[in-house]
């Protein structure tokens, strides 16, 4: 028989459907079935793939305490005052994964975001993930950076090419800001004359949505804009589009601050879904202290972060 005949024949829908049967529901290991099918134990490894690819082999891992996300989200929602709070199951990892898909996905829709709408999304390691998962369709969106990200060592500062990501997946129009965090004083009075930067203050202003990460307290982060001056942030509790705040959520002022590229945090609190996007014991007190400041509206987070909130929030 022809090695292409032989091929087709193994990954036919019946065949796989017995290969993954014996496999996952009588037990038997890839050994035993590859001698069975007088086949290498290879073969059966690489059919039974191709039988969880297609779907014949659908495999779900479930918390053992799940069940109970309603009432957690509630408890979350109510404690920090907030519209809505999304929550993926069980404990979550940075890089974000398809783990936090369904939770990103569902805060993304509620937005309910049309033709012409803005919509600002900040830098950082959560917006980076974000895009890169499977996002809902915003055809004509308009997306716009919170936060100028030119030249920035990281992927996860290069806030252009995130909204360039997302806005490509998506269908959505987008508008790059070309200026680095802190642009030189010469820099920084062009922007202001620049097209395009005019078009994104105009996203700023009229907004209806934003997505946004949450940074941890500036001492021990291991990872910030090149051009923030981490050294004299040493009071930072954290910080949304690279306005850093205190313990008492107030903004922090520091070298170039009065030229950080950066939504206004009063346009900021203006957008109506402000949705913050964070896990992780190290992010909780940020949350706590921005939630409480007024920085966002929505949260998306994961089971075990839910938790730590309220314990630290009691």
């Amino acid at each position: 028989m022809p090695l292409h005949q032989q091929t087709a024949d193994l990954y036919d829908p019946d065949r796989l459907y017995a290969v993954a049967r014996l496999y996952y529901e009588e037990e038997r290991s890839q050994s035993e079935i590859a001698a069975d099918l007088k086949v290498s134990r290879p073969t059966i490894s690489r059919m039974l793939a191709h039988a969880r690819e297609t779907g014949m082999v659908q495999i779900r891992v479930i918390h053992p305490h799940s069940g109970g996300g309603e009432k957690l989200r509630e408890q979350v929602r109510t404690r920090l005052g907030l519209s809505a709070v999304y929550l993926a199951e069980g404990l979550q990892h940075s890089p974000m994964g398809r783990g936090m898909q369904l939770a990103v996905r569902r805060a993304i829709l509620d937005m309910e975001l049309h033709k012409g709408d803005g919509l600002v999304i900040s830098s950082g390691k959560a917006m980076w993930d974000i895009s890169h998962m499977d996002l809902p369709d915003l055809r004509d969106v308009a997306l716009a950076p919170g936060v100028g990200g030119v030249a920035e060592p990281e992927p996860w500062h290069q806030t252009n090419e995130i909204v360039r990501t997302i806005a490509l997946k998506t269908g959505a129009t987008y508008t790059p800001i070309f200026a680095g965090a802190i642009p030189s004083p010469l820099m920084f009075q062009a922007l202001q004359e620049d097209s395009a930067f005019q078009e994104v203050r105009r996203v700023w202003a009229t907004a209806k949505g934003a997505l946004v990460g949450v940074g941890s307290p500036t001492t021990g982060r291991t990872s910030i804009a090149s051009a923030i001056p981490k050294d004299s942030l040493r009071d930072s509790a954290g910080d949304i589009c690279l306005h850093f705040f205190d313990q008492d959520g107030k903004d922090l002022i520091f070298p170039g601050s009065d030229r950080t590229v950066r939504i206004p945090r009063e346009l900021l609190s203006a957008i109506p879904h402000v949705t913050a996007v964070a896990l992780g014991q190290e992010k909780v007190g940020s949350i706590l202290i921005s939630s409480r400041a007024g920085m966002f509206t929505r949260l998306v987070t994961d089971e075990a972060t839910a938790r730590q909130i309220l314990e630290a929030a009691d």
